[in-house]
């Protein structure tokens, strides 16, 4: 499942994202989206919809590097 994370700072790498991720749930793939604003990526975990959706809620709203983090489950799963 894909879960897209927002409001990322401007030097976020895919370890940065990582570390900011790991209490929370295995990473299994990412993707850094740089265009328009600040960054964001989408991350693939092997999960359910409903499990992705409970995760973004939980990473919703956290704080890292002093940016209040945007999550969201996409509402179709593209490949």
């Amino acid at each position: 499942m894909r879960i897209m994370v927002g409001n990322l700072p401007d030097d976020i790498t895919e370890e940065t994202i990582r570390e900011a991720l790991s209490d929370v749930a295995p990473v299994n793939a990412i993707k850094l989206v740089p265009e328009g604003g600040a960054p964001s990526a989408m991350i693939e975990m092997e999960m359910s919809r409903a499990d992705a959706e409970a995760l973004a809620r939980r990473i919703q709203g956290r704080i890292y590097q002093g940016r209040e983090l945007r999550a969201w489950v996409p509402l179709f799963d593209w490949k």
